[in-house]
């Protein structure tokens, strides 16, 4: 029974859809305010409700709800003598999850806009707090899933029409998915601003952290089979997981990448205050965990002429490093492509931008940060 799940925060509305509690019409509790034109409207970057300067794919958060009376399936739309019942989430990026008080659920006619321009008409539900906050939940876990919240990521949602007035509770249990989000969410910086993963090229230029802009010499991208490979599972590390606000939205990743670690935990461990760590030996961090996505994700690997460190969606992370791992992991074709373009790498091996922390010392890395409450940025 997921209790916690992803959903997608739309942003903030003055408007209270339900503003009178236990309001009902024959005995079906009802909204008043389901279909006021200040609650429908368009929702993401450049949308006429909400107020999120960023699209929608860039506010995906990880929910848990809390039941503190009646039925321990639902959430109750009907507050008890103001006792909420709330989701709960770190929806500001401080690493600490905030309580927000649930209000009602609500069924919605919307169409979807994609990040490249497409778009798809649905119907969902969308839930509303008592601060006015909006999101979009998951469908109920026994229901169907809905192909087109997982096509492609999302950059807005508009709320067209309410398909009924009706108020509803919301049950806990809820199908847990992933918004689509690396291979067409991850933003990538260069010295022209972030750029989705997808849309780089050999030849663009992405913005490093140690030596300004640098070329692209080599890309790949790859759609791994999960059920075939498993081990190929994808990391999710949640904005603000690594401290300092970092990411600033959720970031994916496949296990073995590289994430940046500053601290003064790493300086006495291996005597640099500065190290990379494989994503997958983080997982014993709050805020980092694997990701369920369903039965594939693609992958973007991109190459400068030597390692990197690159910003991925507000984190600092490496470009592919020819070492060992990363050569085997990409396949022959991709490994022949390689060795074109960088014969050297066949006789010399290449310095990585910062040491590697491998395995368990990874992981007893992480698990030092932790019962220190320590920030991996710190």
């Amino acid at each position: 029974m997921p209790l916690r799940w992803e959903a997608l925060y739309l942003g903030n509305i003055s408007t209270d859809i339900d503003s009178i509690e236990g309001n009902s019409v024959g005995g079906v509790f009802v909204s008043e305010n389901a279909s006021s034109p200040s609650v429908l409207g368009t929702y993401g970057a450049g949308g006429d409700r909400g107020g999120l300067t960023t699209p929608i794919y860039e506010n995906q958060h990880s929910v848990t709800t809390v039941n503190r009376f009646g039925s321990t399936a639902t959430l109750s739309a009907n507050n008890n003598g103001n006792l909420f019942e709330f989701f709960q989430t770190d929806r500001n990026g401080d690493g600490t999850a905030e309580n927000y008080n649930f209000d009602g659920l609500f069924r919605y006619q919307v169409t979807l806009t994609y990040f490249d321009g497409t778009t798809a008409d649905t119907t969902v539900l969308i839930a509303q707090m008592d601060n006015g906050d909006m999101w979009l939940v998951p469908p109920f876990s026994a229901g169907l899933p809905d192909p087109t919240l997982t096509a492609k990521a999302i950059s807005n949602v508009t709320l067209n029409s309410a398909v009924t007035n009706q108020l509803f509770d919301l049950s806990r249990d809820r199908q847990v998915i992933a918004f689509a989000c690396f291979a067409e969410g991850t933003m990538i910086q260069t010295p022209d601003g972030a750029v989705h993963v997808q849309d780089l090229a050999v030849g663009d230029t992405v913005q490093t952290h140690d030596n300004g802009a640098q070329a692209i010499r080599w890309i790949g991208r790859a759609t791994v089979d999960l059920e075939q490979a498993p081990h190929m599972q994808p990391i999710r590390i949640a904005a603000g997981a690594l401290g300092a606000g970092s990411p600033s939205a959720d970031l994916i990743v496949s296990p073995q990448h590289r994430i940046l670690v500053r601290s003064a935990i790493a300086q006495r461990m291996f005597g640099a205050s500065e190290v990379l760590v494989a994503a997958k030996q983080l997982l014993e961090l709050d805020g980092i965990e694997l990701a369920e996505i369903g039965d594939s994700v693609s992958y973007v690997h991109f190459m400068c002429a030597e390692h990197q460190l690159v910003t991925a969606n507000g984190a600092l992370t490496e470009s592919l490093f020819t070492g060992p791992e990363a050569m085997s992991s990409v396949g022959p074709a991709a490994r022949q492509e390689i060795l074109e373009l960088f014969p050297e790498l066949a006789e010399v091996e290449t310095a990585p931008v910062r040491p590697l922390v491998k395995g368990r010392h990874g992981r007893k890395l992480a698990a030092r940060h932790q019962a220190n409450g320590r920030d991996l940025l710190s």
